[in-house]
């Protein structure tokens, strides 16, 4: 077994000196998401000198070591974690509460296909699951969940999706103009205008051509539509609409 594991699980390399001459004055090291990548926000500026190690908070740590023991059983990895990360430690504590984080313990079989139980209750598919391992059932393996992505890959798909379906049913022109393809799939020219009052008219929600909220309609806030033109064939053509 590793020496010193809970290093290896717990906290970052050493730095040391040069890192901290590197460090430009007044600056701390960026978060890291789970992909271990830098996200935008900073820590606030320390008031002490900086320590040449730190505590990897995001446990990306934990994450890589168990991926190395894929294919191992279950029983004796989560063994070898509970003895190297000592109960006494707050830190290596934390690390043992985040374990099943990452790992789906509860599993079992049903109609030939792994189902998990999440801490919360319930059960849901590996292809619902949102943790990256999981204990098979059968031979209590520890498996990689093959239909797993990462928090920041689900965002990014979400966005991905929410622009195709935006740009499926609207173009905009300018502040002022969109075109829509409302709920009768014809498209029409939309002139917007500021929303002042809460029950002005909208000619487009009026004219019961949109179940979408204003706001989600337009794609910002205080604006109503305040005129509707049915596009023609060659309004279409020339904005590249089916």
């Amino acid at each position: 077994m590793r020496k010193d594991m809970s290093k290896v699980i717990v906290e970052r390399p050493r730095r040391g000196r040069a890192y901290a001459a590197s460090s430009p004055p007044g600056r701390s090291e960026p978060l890291l998401d789970e992909d271990d990548e830098p996200l935008r926000a900073r820590k606030p500026k320390r008031t002490k000198p900086a320590r040449t190690k730190s505590l990897n908070e995001n446990l990306a740590p934990l994450r890589r070591y168990l991926g190395k023991q894929v294919g191992r059983p279950w029983n004796k990895v989560y063994a070898e974690i509970a003895e190297n990360l000592r109960p006494s430690s707050t830190v290596q504590q934390h690390v043992r509460d985040h374990v099943e984080d990452f790992v789906a313990i509860h599993t079992r079989t049903r109609k030939g296909e792994v189902v998990t139980t999440p801490p919360w209750g319930g059960e849901r598919t590996l292809e619902h699951e949102y943790r990256e391992f999981y204990v098979q059932p059968r031979t209590g393996i520890l498996q990689r969940n093959k239909h797993y992505r990462s928090w920041s890959r689900r965002r990014k798909e979400k966005a991905a999706e929410e622009a195709r379906e935006i740009a499926g049913r609207m173009r905009e022109i300018d502040r002022r103009t969109q075109l829509h393809r409302l709920k009768d799939d014809i498209w029409w020219e939309v002139r917007l205008g500021r929303l002042t009052l809460a029950n002005e008219a909208d000619v487009v929600l009026e004219a019961g051509l949109s179940d979408l909220p204003a706001a989600q309609l337009y794609g910002r806030l205080g604006v109503r539509a305040i005129a509707k033109r049915q596009l023609s064939k060659a309004d279409k053509k020339r904005f590249g609409l089916k």
